[in-house]
């Protein structure tokens, strides 16, 4: 039989309780013995990988956190019914030749191992290769692209080079871009990456460019 317990204070829940009774703790399911929707050999091989890269204890330490996060919204899913909200859209922060797209194959990896997303295809562009010669052309480039990489994840890489507030046609991939990462909230994982002096500076043209990933990794070296 499934024991569920709250992770705070050790108490008893049902499983459509919210909060527990007891410490008014959100719940959280520990102590469980539920068939889960992941392999774990393939996960802890993917970590092995990640772990054996040099440097990037940040990064590192980040996706744990990810992996350790994942797992726990596939059993609230599973036991209390919960929606998922694992996060999809990330920004990684780094200059070139410190792992940003291998950290990003891993991930793509980890997630399908996860059991969260359908395939662990990654679709690798340049950022400025989706630009067009119209704005027509740039909504459509972005639109391909994402749906190339649907059920896995897209990675764009220099995300900064459309930080160019005189072109019409840089804005108009990056409104495309945040547009399709709506659209596809669920069936799609997202990572950009960029070098740290170019992501302040679009940070900075752009006060919400930030608030629209769920987690923001820093590569150093």
């Amino acid at each position: 039989m499934t024991t569920l317990k709250c992770a705070k204070c050790g108490n008893a829940l049902n499983t459509d309780d919210r909060f527990c009774s007891k410490c008014g703790t959100e719940c959280r399911i520990v102590d469980i013995d539920i068939s889960l929707p992941y392999n774990s050999e393939e996960v802890a091989r993917c970590i092995a990988m990640l772990d054996s890269m040099e440097g990037l204890e940040t990064v590192k330490q980040e996706i744990h956190e990810i992996v350790k996060f994942v797992k726990m919204d596939c059993v609230r899913t599973q036991m209390l019914g919960y929606p998922s909200r694992f996060p999809h859209k990330y920004l990684f922060i780094g200059n070139p030749c410190t792992g940003r797209t291998t950290v990003a194959r891993i991930m793509a990896d980890i997630l399908y191992a996860l059991g969260v997303m359908n395939n662990h295809k990654m679709i690798a562009v340049w950022s400025k290769a989706l630009m067009g010669a119209t704005i027509e052309k740039c909504q459509a480039k972005v639109r391909n692209a994402v749906d190339s990489a649907l059920g896995g994840v897209l990675f764009i890489d220099d995300i900064h080079l459309l930080n160019d507030d005189k072109s019409k046609l840089a804005q108009a991939t990056i409104d495309a871009l945040v547009t399709m990462m709506q659209i596809h909230q669920d069936d799609l994982v997202c990572i950009v990456a960029g070098t740290p002096a170019e992501i302040e500076a679009m940070s900075q043209s752009h006060p919400n460019f930030s608030e629209r990933f769920d987690r923001v990794l820093t590569f150093e070296r």
